[in-house]
Order: C-alpha cells, then structure tokens, then sequence
C-alpha cells in the first residue's frame, strides 16, 4: 500500500510538472493604435478583440485586455511598466498601419496591415515583433475588411506563438562571409560579421528573420538571418555589445519572422535555379533543332 502511494506521489508531481511546463503565458494587452485612418475607435476595438482571440487560439497565450490613459503606441519601457504593474508575463500592443480598398468589377478587396510588439516582462525581457497583410474579398466592404483582419491576426498570432518558442545556439563564432549568388544577374553578398546558428529551415526559419544571442540570460548582440539552409542558418550580426565576445553554445533566440521571406532558403533556391537553367537549356536546344532545320533545307 505505501508503495502505490509512493507511486502515486511522482506520478501527480510528473503530471504537475507537465502541466507547469506547458502552461500558456499569460499577455496583457494594451489595445490598438489606428495608424490607418480607417473608421475609428470602434474599429480598433474589433480589431483588439479579434487580435486577442487569435491569440488565445493558439494555446501559448493567455491574453487579457487592460486599459492605459497614455497614448498608443507606447514605448518598450511605458509597456514594460503596465506588464509590471499588471503582474504579467508579457505585454503586447499593436498597430493597424493601413487599410487598402480596391473595387474592380467583381467584388471589393481589402488588405490590412497590422504590427504587434510583444515584451517580456522577467529578464532578459525580449521584444518580439511581428506584421502580417491579410486579405479580404467579399460584396460587402465591411465584410470584406473584417476577413482582412481576421487573416492578418491569425498570422500575427501564428508568427507570435512561433518565434517565443524558438530557441538555439550559436554554432560558428563571428567570421565575415562572402555569398555566391546562384544567379548570374545578382551580385555576390559580402557581410563583415557573421555567426552560424542551430536554427534552421526545418526549424522555420526564413531569410530576413531576426534573431538575439544570449550570454548567461543577456543579451550581447543581434542580427539578420541572411542565408537558411538545412541544419543551420546564417546571421549578419548588425549590433554587437562592446567588449564582449560570442561563442559556440552561446543561446540563440528568434525576435521576428517574416510572412513573406525576401528570398526561399538555400536547398530550395537551387532546385528553383536547376529547374530554370533545366528550362533554359530544354528550350534552347529546340531553338537549335529548328534552326539546323531551316539550315538543313
């Protein structure tokens, strides 16, 4: 009997333990700035409530609404202070840049922009970005505009709930790095500083991506991914801490991801590349058949 209730014992502790570990963290938001021009405050309160709600699907957010007499948007200290004062884990707002009507002949199109900005509020208290163009088309304007809002949110969401989880390592200390182009009508890259880290296209990673490294918990520098292929991916370092050096083992965390990436990583580059020249090559072949034809005659 005290065996089982041994038993027992770690078996609640293991399952509490799991519970801890996959708790969502909890936000407060802030609400909306309107940088649009569309409508007004009624607006930025759907899009509050839509942001927030997408959110909240993921599972990794626990996010509730609190109000701020100053102004939106604040800045990273006025909204580490709310996420203090509230007792939160994070604190997030966000922006609705613009809102683009089109009206051809069919029925009225509509893109939203939105940006959100997420701060941890416990050391190393990190500032995650993300922005996000959704779509809408329907006969009715509004309806058209609120599917707009509902696409960039889940995307925002998504992008949110990805990034705050992702987390690596450095691989290769600072060293410059030259790029060869794979295409003869785009230059050669070359970056002064450049660290390879763990996180790579499997992991979600997509050129243009931006990342932090960590020394012990704080922050030393932050950079651009320039290059993800499979089982790394390259950042250009763009700001440094003086004094201070980088390792291999030192951690890796993901700030921001692109929606739409500038450029598809590296395995995919080259089949997109194979592929054309393939093309190429299939069509300048037929070229010379027909003209050794003419010839022939």
């Amino acid at each position: 009997m005290a065996m089982r209730l041994s038993w027992l014992g770690w078996l609640l502790l293991f399952v509490g333990g799991l519970s801890a570990a996959s708790a969502p963290t909890s936000v407060v938001f802030v609400g909306v700035a309107n940088e649009s021009g569309y409508r007004g405050a009624l607006f930025q309160d759907e899009v509050a409530s839509v942001l927030q709600s997408a959110l909240n699907a993921t599972g990794v957010f626990a996010v509730r609404r609190v109000e701020t007499r100053a102004k939106l948007p604040l800045t990273a200290p006025q909204l580490l202070a709310v996420g203090q004062a509230q007792k939160a884990q994070a604190v997030m707002q966000a922006s609705i840049k613009a809102v683009t009507l089109r009206k051809p002949k069919h029925d009225p199109i509509a893109q939203v922009l939105l940006e959100a900005v997420l701060v941890t509020v416990s050391p190393p208290r990190l500032i995650f970005k993300a922005r996000a163009e959704g779509k809408g088309e329907n006969p009715a304007e509004g309806r058209a505009v609120a599917q707009a809002v509902a696409h960039a949110a889940a995307e925002i969401a998504q992008q949110l709930s990805t990034t705050i989880a992702l987390r690596g390592q450095v691989l290769l200390p600072p060293a410059y790095a030259l790029l060869p182009s794979l295409r003869t009508d785009v230059c050669d890259q070359f970056y002064d500083r450049t660290v390879r880290i763990s996180l790579d296209m499997v992991s979600g990673m997509k050129v243009g991506s931006e990342v932090v490294i960590l020394k012990r918990g704080q922050p030393i520098a932050s950079g651009r991914v320039v290059e993800v292929d499979y089982g790394s991916s390259l950042v250009a370092l763009t700001q440094m801490h003086p004094g201070v050096q980088i390792h291999s083992g030192d951690e890796v965390r993901v700030t921001f991801l692109p929606q739409f990436p500038s450029q598809l990583p590296l395995p995919m580059q080259r089949e997109k590349d194979f592929l054309r020249a393939e093309h190429h090559f299939g069509w300048a072949l037929l070229i010379a058949g027909i003209a050794a034809a003419f010839i022939g005659d």
